[in-house]
């Protein structure tokens, strides 16, 4: 049987602290939208610590690479050290910069680059100007044009982006370097906005021979390369990155800084480096996920359960802000109190995301995708749209956009908050309660013990 609820051991804890640590976690998920987390929440993290940190026995065997840039390090490099890094002995931090936050090393991925790219490639302007003045050295202007400039499938086009190509194979050079000083057997590798669930990543592991070349990654393709995406987070073997290092540095240096400098994903870059030293890709999605878990659809049918990831182990997610890292470390370290069982994906959305799906929200997509079709001119509202859905037995949501365009799915996803913006149509969004509950009652009999993508 699954185990959907969270079981803290309130035989060790008064009432009165259960009654009010219990509000404390009520309205922390309830705000989405706060930039980083605030002092309460460090607080709590820390005195958590030494409790938290006792389900990650093995860390001492890995050699856990976080990547950032200058643009974003500020608040991603404190909520990281709070709750991913926390338990983690041996760390590297690279980063875009040379500097000290909150009192650790974050590294310049980059000062090794050739002196020749960094003097004459484009991409390193960016670079040049950082190590010359800081972060003053970007006008206010510049850098609210970059913080705004929206994601595309091809990434973001920013200086700061553009560079980040470049850090992949010099920070696994890096990696495998300290990694050695503290004889680790595992590398995994993630992002600032990656969220690492690393008791399950022990338990994912312990299946496979780090003496065997493992590359293991939520798989992306770009022409004839097949590459694990860099914000899921991927795992290499130690055999693994010793051979890819070997096919970068010392054979084909020049190769791979062309390769890169002709490219625009250094994930791709990565994992076309390791597809030419002899080292696979397993595909191992949807245990290494690169969506935010309220993104996350499931098909509203148990007719094939075996393809829902719902069953499937967690290792990551992705696309997260410093306050769902926040959120999510304080919900795992519940979990890791009150259960045996590792994280599902489908615990995620019964604790941490169903509490929001309610009958109705206004200034809000839940991503619906199928429109249906009225008369031209035809005014619409919920209530139409909700009338659609329920005459659908598979509809699970729905969303009207302005008063003409209603849509349906049969995914249920909580999906993301849509604020009015000035030419764009308001949004509500509506799902059938009843159908999505019964649907978690009855996955909630079908899921095995075989949690984990293995080769």
């Amino acid at each position: 049987m699954y185990a959907h609820s969270l079981k803290p051991r309130s035989r060790l804890l008064s009432p009165v602290f259960i009654f009010f640590f219990s509000l404390f976690v009520f309205f922390q998920l309830i705000r989405w939208c706060r930039p980083v987390p605030g002092a309460t929440d460090r607080i709590f993290l820390e005195e958590e610590s030494e409790e938290s940190c006792r389900h990650h026995d093995g860390l001492s065997d890995v050699f856990v690479v976080f990547k950032t840039g200058a643009t974003e390090s500020l608040d991603q490099v404190p909520t990281h050290l709070a709750t991913t890094l926390r338990c983690v002995p041996h760390y590297a931090i690279y980063s875009d910069y040379d500097e000290v936050i909150d009192g650790v090393h974050v590294q310049d991925a980059l000062d090794e680059v050739r002196a020749d790219l960094k003097d004459t490639h484009p991409d390193f302007e960016y670079y040049q100007r950082l190590q010359d003045g800081g972060r003053s050295a970007f006008s206010d202007e510049e850098n609210a044009q970059w913080a705004a400039t929206q994601s595309t499938i091809a990434g973001r086009d920013t200086p700061g982006w553009r560079l980040d190509k470049w850090k992949f194979l010099p920070a696994a050079e890096k990696a495998l370097r300290q990694g050695a000083a503290t004889g680790a057997n595992w590398y995994v590798f993630y992002e600032g906005d990656s969220y690492i669930f690393w008791r399950n990543v022990l338990d994912w592991i312990a299946n496979l021979d780090p003496a065997q070349p493992h590359y293991l990654g939520n798989p992306m393709i770009i022409g004839d390369v097949a590459f694990a995406h860099g914000g899921s987070g991927f795992v290499l073997s130690r055999t693994a990155l010793e051979m890819v290092v070997v096919e970068y540095r010392r054979q084909n240096l020049e190769f791979y800084d062309a390769f890169t400098a002709s490219h625009w994903a250094g994930d791709c870059v990565l994992g076309k480096a390791l597809a030419d030293a002899g080292v696979p890709l397993l595909y191992a999605r949807p245990n290494l996920h690169g969506d935010h878990p309220t993104e996350l659809g499931f098909l509203g049918s148990v007719s094939d359960p075996t393809s829902q990831d719902w069953c499937y182990n967690i290792a990551s997610y992705h696309h997260m802000a410093p306050s769902d890292i926040v959120q999510m470390s304080m919900f795992e370290r519940q979990w890791n109190k009150g259960n045996r069982t590792l994280l599902r994906h489908g615990d995620v959305f019964t604790n941490w995301v169903l509490p929001h799906i309610t009958s109705r929200r206004d200034a809000w997509d839940n991503m619906s995708e199928d429109i249906v079709e009225y008369p031209e001119g035809t005014t619409i509202t919920m209530r139409d749209c909700y009338k659609v859905c329920l005459g659908q037995p598979d509809c699970m949501q729905y969303s009207l956009s302005g008063q003409s365009t209603c849509r349906t799915s049969k995914m249920m996803r909580l999906g993301r908050r849509r604020s009015a913006v000035e030419g764009e149509e308001t949004m509500a969004s509506g799902w059938m309660t009843h159908r999505v509950n019964a649907f978690v009652e009855v996955m909630d009999e079908y899921c095995g013990q075989d949690g984990w993508v293995l080769p």
